[in-house]
This record gives structure tokens, sequence and C-alpha cells, in this order.
């Protein structure tokens, strides 16, 4: 995260009187004191991985490691090391578990940071923000998809760019290991791509909206799948899902409004022509808003952000002559103040036919918008007030064919995709309500080369914020917050049917004057169903503590 203070970032996507609140908030005294010297270690309602019963090896890849000063001379980031699986517990795996123990004290901002195994992204993550007397988490990952890159000794990096100083005195401390699980006949080994291929990080702004990578695929590539690791960053982009339409912000200059609506998409292409999309979930790291909010329980995807899928098997008859081919993304907005980018980066998961040396194939239909379609209703209010009502839809397909040694496969994926966000700014920004909401289902069908296959993900993000600051005429101010995130998930694949409905709906309020108030509550409940079981836990916390 930027180097500098999370009220005022958030208050840039609401106007000058919040910047004005925001001076207050975090010039007024340290963060540690809003619940004390403490609060209880970050919490979380989602289930835990189900891990095997089997024999496992856990290897210890970074011990205790400090992140101090990332842009120091020298730098204490990227930490670099090595991982090499284990011979007492020889792949092929049932699973393979990334685990990351941390701690840390005093004051300090949510930082964002990443890990890879050679040179490939497997977890996109950020950190907590502490108390006084320090908290510990932990985060678990399944990365069992990257099996493919586990083969040898591979380097380990975890880069986690922090700043200290004389008021932000909080070190992260952080280990991190890797388990890996044997295979048997109840944990059969888990089916995996061939290759992982991945063209490094990328960073998308205003200037440079696109990043172009190219790849020689397998000549007998059978699958192909991308997976894309993307946030929004800066005083902006990081609140991208709160920004109000361009025309409204150029009718109220000098409010600090961000601009550019509220909507945004990663777009992937492959050899220049649009291959799918990425609606990025609007994740809030535990600095948003109001970091009362968070804590205990940090925000949805706080600690594991989403890696998006897209299916780009019926694209693999173009990529089968040995040549390099280019695969590219481009988001469609970008504000352009204080280091606002889209970051992230794309993997490239490649599975071949291993009964032939060489396949063939076809693209037969591509109906893939190069754009959504957006429209704008807008109603300016003045005085820096208005209503808005952003809408935006993509209907895509796209079906290819490839020759493989058991036959033509055909391969059909579909999604349709709606968004729409409603918002109520009011008294400058100083009152504030939005509601979105994000529907997605993507289908994917396979036939030939055996029985049909198939799988269907419908997914849906509901995010409502209430945000009200007021102050009278002795002085006093009082702001009020509250939200609720969803995420609810239903995925069908070859029959076998699994569900998850995630929901976070905290509270803060802070009074400075006549009298102080420092409080906040939150709600979390996540029920999943599937073959790891129904499982269902709610976790209610009042004023840092669960309750």
């Amino acid at each position: 995260m930027p180097a500098r203070p999370v009220l005022r970032r958030a208050a840039r996507a609401f106007g000058a009187a919040v910047l004005a609140l925001a001076a207050v908030l975090t010039q007024g005294g340290t963060a540690y004191a809003d619940f004390g010297s403490d609060y209880h270690d970050p919490i979380s309602a989602v289930q835990p991985l189900t891990r095997p019963d089997t024999r496992s090896c856990t290897v210890e890849v970074m011990h205790e490691r400090a992140f101090k000063n990332g842009y120091g001379s020298p730098a204490d980031t990227p930490y670099n090391g090595s991982l090499t699986p284990p011979a007492d517990c020889a792949g092929p795996w049932s699973k393979v578990v990334l685990d990351l123990h941390g701690s840390v004290a005093g004051r300090q901002f949510d930082r964002l940071f990443t890990v890879r195994v050679g040179g490939v992204e497997v977890l996109m993550s950020s950190t907590p923000e502490p108390s006084q007397d320090g908290i510990e988490w932990r985060v678990e990952r399944d990365v069992t998809r990257y099996a493919p890159v586990l083969t040898g000794t591979q380097p380990f990096e975890f880069d986690l760019p922090n700043v200290t100083d004389a008021t932000y005195t909080g070190v992260f401390v952080i280990s991190a290991t890797f388990t890996f699980y044997t295979a048997s006949a109840a944990w059969p080994a888990a089916r995996t791509a061939d290759r992982v291929l991945t063209g490094g990080g990328f960073t998308l702004d205003q200037a440079h909206p696109g990043s172009t990578r190219e790849f020689t695929f397998p000549r007998n590539l059978e699958r192909l799948t991308a997976e894309v690791y993307a946030r929004g960053g800066g005083a902006c982009e990081e609140f991208a899902y709160a920004s109000a339409p361009e025309e409204f912000v150029r009718a109220n200059p000098g409010r600090g409004y961000c601009g550019q609506g509220p909507f945004r998409e990663l777009r992937l292409a492959v050899d220049g022509r649009t291959a799918g999309a990425v609606w990025p979930y609007p994740v809030i790291y535990t600095g948003g808003w109001d970091p009362l909010l968070w804590r205990p329980t940090p925000g949805i995807f706080a600690f594991d952000l989403p890696a998006y899928q897209v299916d780009l098997t019926p694209y693999v008859g173009l990529l089968l002559d040995g040549r390099p081919h280019s695969v590219s993304l481009t988001v469609n907005q970008a504000e352009k103040q204080s280091n606002d980018a889209w970051t992230g980066q794309l993997n490239l998961f490649a599975t071949v036919d291993h009964g032939s040396a060489r396949t063939s194939g076809a693209l037969t239909r591509h109906q893939v918008a190069s754009e959504a379609t957006v429209r704008t209703e807008l109603t300016d209010l003045g005085e820096g007030s208005g209503d808005w009502t952003v809408t935006a839809a993509r209907h895509d397909s796209a079906q290819g064919w490839v020759q493989t040694s058991h036959g033509r496969v055909t391969t059909e994926v579909r999604t349709d995709r709606t968004f729409r966000s409603g918002q109520q700014l009011r008294d400058g920004g100083n009152d504030l309500t939005l509601h979105n909401r994000t529907d997605q289902t993507t289908t994917s069908t396979r036939r030939g080369g055996g029985p049909p296959a198939g799988s269907t993900v419908q997914e849906s993000a509901p995010l409502d914020v209430r945000y009200r600051y007021t102050a009278d005429a002795a002085g006093s101010t009082d702001q009020r917050t509250e939200m609720v995130l969803g995420h609810h998930r239903t995925a069908t694949e070859d029959g076998l049917r699994s569900t998850v409905d995630h929901t976070y709906a905290p509270t803060a309020h802070r009074h400075n004057g006549d009298a102080t108030v420092r409080t906040g509550s939150s709600v979390e409940t996540y029920r999943s169903t599937g073959p790891d079981g129904p499982y269902a836990r709610t976790i209610t916390t009042r004023d840092g503590w669960p309750v």
C-alpha cells in the first residue's frame, strides 16, 4: 500500500470535507487507540482447508523474516530463497498447501504482498493492521494446481514492501511453509495441468492500459486456462467501485472526487482477439474506509485475493504452430492520480495430449465483445451532490475443436455478466449510499473423445455501503459507516455441485468533541456445501473481540 494514511486514501473516493476529517483521524492519535492497546488476532468464518490424512512432509522456506523497509538501500524485500520438494513425499501429490504465519505490533498500514515459486505467482494477499500490543495471523492457500512447477528445486520469492518510521513502527515478521500430501486410494493424486507458463507481473494505468507477453505453446496442446491475479491500487483505483462518472467529476472540480465511474474490466486477448474478461471483486483491505470495520475480522478475500479463471480452450487450435503467440491484458478505465494502477500477474495452465506429439484444431465460433456495454444515468444536483446508476453487461461465447489421440474434442465456453452500481452522494461527499452488484455465469462444455463433461459456475458479489459524516458549530464531529459485503458461488462440475454463501456486515462509529466514541461491530456468516461436506459458521464481534 502507498505510504499515506489509510483513511485519507479512502476519503479520496468521497470529497474534500472527508479529507479534512481524515486528517483529524489519522493525525490526532495512534491507530491502536481505537480499541485500547489490543484487539483479538484476526479471525474468519471461512471454511478451513480440508487436508488429506496421508503421509505428509513440510518444508519451511522462510523463517521469521522481518519486513521493515521495502524502499531502503538496500531494500529488505523481496525475500529470495528456494523450494525443493521433499524426497520422502515425492509426487504426484493429493494436495500441496502453503501456510503463512505472521506477527506485527505497533502502528502500521495494511500492505500488499505476493508469493511466487519458479516465477509463478501462487498468492496475492494483504496484511492486517496491528494493535500496540501486537497481533498474529495465519493464511493457508491450496497451491495444488501449481504442482507442475514443483518438479525440482525452484526459486521462492516473498515480496512485502513495508515502510517504518517514528510514527509507523510495525514490522511484519512472517514464516512460510509448504506441506506436500502423498496420494492414497482414498486421496488420489490431484489432476493438474502439465505445464504452467507465466509472463511475469503487469502494471496497467491510464497512460499504459495494456500489457502483452508472447508464449510458445506445446504442439500437442489440448486444453488451456488463464489465471489472472489483479488488484487496483492508488488513491482512487483501490476504491474504483465507489468512483463517480467522469462527467460528474468534471462538473465538480476541486472536490477531490475520483472519476472514470465504478465499473472495471480487464480484457484478455489472444493474438489481438478478445477472448474473455475479468470483473474484479471489490476487495477492501483492513485499512479501507475505517479500520474499525475490520478489527478483528478481515474483509472478504482481503487475505487471499482471487485468482480469476478464463477458459481459453476454444482458441487452442490457433496456437499449435510452434510459433510465439501474444496474450495481452487491457484495463477499460483507470484514474490518473497518486500511483493509480492495476497490478498483478497472468499464469497459463497448459494440458497436453500424452498420446500424440501434435494436435490440430480450429476456432469455429467467436462471439466475444471487444468491450462490455456500459450505460450511465446521472443527475447532478449541484454543490457536489448527485445520483447515478451505472450498468454493464457482457454476453460472450466461443467454440473450438482439437483433434487428439482420443478423438476430436469440441469445447464451448459461454459467459453472461451483469453489473449495476447505484450511488447517492450528498453534502459535498459527506453523505453517501452505495449499492453495487455483479452477477456472472460461466459454462464450459466438452464433447467428443470420451464422455461429455462440463462445468457451470454462478457467482454474485453484492456490496452495500452507508457512510455519513457530520460536524456541528461547537466542533464536534461524527462519522458512521455501515457495510454489507457478499460472495455467493454455485459450481457444478461433471455432475458434482458445491456452494458458498459468504456475507460480512461490519459497522463503525467515531465521535470527537463533546464526547469520544470509538466502537465497531461485525457479523460474518459462511456456509458451504460440496465434496468436503457441509460447513457453517457465524462470528460476531464487538470492539475488536468475538462476542
